[in-house]
């Protein structure tokens, strides 16, 4: 590879850096390039592509950025997958693909402008989705504020029926005394 399209594949990864919010970076050695094109077809459709790079040129992107926390995940042939959406499908398309393809292998990456390493990728892939959580969260503050409004409805309610109860039973005997 010349030195010009050298400059200019460092240019494209900086591009893809920019726009991406999370980076994956794994293992893929002993993969055929139809399992690699499946893994790529699979993220593809979830806000994120991969793209095998050399390390040289990838630190060379990645310099006065996450150089250092980036570049230790990068040893041996690795794929980069950059995410511009929500990660958590991502990695859980991809933990899914790595569990019948032992090929595949979670060195680390950034989440959100956040290092992890392979190990953190793989517990951060079992979490439930965004949307879930959020539910769960909803549903937890929700709770106290409905006993407190059943709470506060009691007294009212319990009023009215006590005062329906004392009508009902002093019109009771006037109409049996007829």
């Amino acid at each position: 590879m010349r030195k010009d399209e050298k400059g200019q594949v460092v240019a494209e990864l900086q591009q893809e850096l920019e726009a991406a919010g999370s980076l994956i970076i794994s293992g893929y050695r002993g993969l055929t390039v139809k399992e690699l094109t499946e893994l790529r077809r699979n993220i593809g459709g979830l806000g994120a592509h991969m793209r095998v790079v050399k390390k040289t040129l990838m630190l060379r992107a990645l310099t006065g950025r996450d150089e250092e926390q980036v570049g230790e995940h990068m040893d041996g042939p690795v794929a980069v997958t950059f995410v511009t959406g929500d990660p958590l499908p991502v990695l859980k398309s991809m933990s899914a693909f790595a569990k019948t393809h032992d090929e595949v292998d979670f060195k680390g990456g950034w989440i959100e402008r956040r290092s992890v390493n392979g190990k953190q990728l793989l517990e951060i892939s079992v979490l439930p989705p965004r949307e879930e959580i959020l539910a769960r969260l909803l549903a937890s503050l929700q709770g106290p504020l409905v006993y407190l409004v059943a709470t506060l409805q009691a007294v009212p309610r319990d009023l009215v029926l006590t005062l329906q109860a004392l009508i009902e039973k002093r019109s009771a005997p006037a109409d049996a005394s007829a």
